[in-house]
């Protein structure tokens, strides 16, 4: 449902009053950013947006400690990666079992995943970055909840760290790992966590919707499924990534539509972004030694697609791989199943399908319930 993400407002407020407490020399007001100002943000928010996911020049490199391009993500991309990750953890199943745990945010930056972590009910955070600066600018937004920060590098060793941690958090940064040996890299990083990370314990890895991290992401998972790690959510099999065996222009990814902060669209309009939707790769795993059991379930992981029959169908990823469970447009069996309600990354049970070639169809037979 649209608008069912939304920044609270004194997080809101604490990111303006950050970032002219931090970048303009002023006291904590929470005024909004001039006409001005604005404009400046949002050249560093267009030359950030190009440097991480179009030409990459800022990827893996130290940008935060710009302190124009730090402030430009405070405003900007700190809510849209406060919103991604609730939208993971709700998704996930994860916020009822995260009361009073303790997190661990890898690359954290100035803390947004963290903070989505709190509020769903995590009781600290300790936090990793390479950026100093980042890492004060999230002490002073978590406040008593930031269990402590170290400035270190993604992939160093994390034995004397104060763990064990319930939820490991690694947001936008395992990407940044890149080169011949990414994959190398991001596993090291995994294997890293296997001293802190307590029994039962979860690691939610996010990135960005891009066709290459989407697909990086999908090629870590296998490669951790075969060192015997579980993956909880998105998906509900043990079995290889059946997008990233489609080919290499399949891949895999959430998207929402979320109420948008003021500050936000106002940098969203200056520097020409669509910013309606969340788009994120997202995926929570399990360390090995927890087997799971069988899952009947299905993950939708398509927007709603429409042939030129007038037949409407979504993608289902589940037990027997990924296909299509589709029906007549208008049809009004299919509407009171809910089909046609049907959003991406919806968990469902599916009973009574009809067999169709390549698919399943929605007959007067079906049932579809939400998980």
């Amino acid at each position: 449902m649209a608008g069912n993400i939304r920044l609270p407002q004194p997080r809101a407020l604490a990111l303006v009053a950050a970032w002219r407490s931090f970048f303009c020399d002023a006291s904590g007001s929470a005024a909004l950013p001039s006409a001005r100002e604005l404009d400046a943000l949002a050249r560093d928010v267009l030359a950030l947006q190009r440097g991480l996911t179009g030409e990459r020049k800022l990827a893996g490199s130290g940008y935060m400690d710009s302190p124009g391009l730090l402030g430009a993500y405070l405003l900007y991309y700190w809510p849209v990666s406060w919103a991604q990750a609730s939208r993971a953890i709700r998704r996930s199943g994860m916020a009822g079992a995260l009361k009073g745990a303790r997190v661990l945010d890898l690359g954290s930056g100035p803390g947004p995943v963290a903070a989505a972590a709190l509020d769903a009910g995590a009781g600290s955070a300790f936090l990793v970055d390479r950026s100093e600066p980042a890492l004060n600018l999230a002490a002073s937004l978590l406040g008593p909840a930031l269990a402590g920060k170290a400035v270190m590098d993604l992939a160093d060793k994390l034995d004397g760290l104060p763990g064990p941690f319930d939820l490991v958090t690694i947001g936008h940064a395992l990407n940044e790992l890149s080169g011949d040996q990414a994959l190398d890299r991001r596993l090291a990083v995994f294997q890293n966590l296997m001293p802190v990370l307590a029994p039962g314990g979860r690691v939610l890895a996010m990135e960005p919707a891009t066709l290459a991290a989407s697909r990086g992401l999908m090629e870590l998972r296998d490669a951790l499924l075969s060192r015997g790690w579980s993956v909880l959510a998105p998906c509900v099999t043990q079995e290889p990534c059946p997008a990233r065996a489609a080919g290499p222009q399949h891949s895999c990814h959430d998207e929402a539509p979320w109420t948008m902060p003021t500050t936000v669209a106002e940098l969203a309009r200056r520097a020409g972004l669509d910013r309606d939707l969340i788009k994120h790769s997202w995926m929570v795993f399990q360390a090995p030694g927890h087997a799971l059991p069988p899952s009947f379930a299905y993950r939708v992981v398509s927007e709603q697609l429409v042939n030129k029959a007038g037949r409407a169908r979504r993608l289902l990823c589940g037990q027997g791989g990924r296909f299509p469970l589709s029906a007549k447009l208008g049809d009004s069996a299919a509407a009171k199943t809910g089909f046609f309600s049907l959003e991406r990354y919806d968990l469902i049970r599916v009973d009574g399908p009809e067999a169709r070639e390549g698919g399943w169809g929605v007959s007067a037979d079906t049932s579809i319930t939400r998980l």
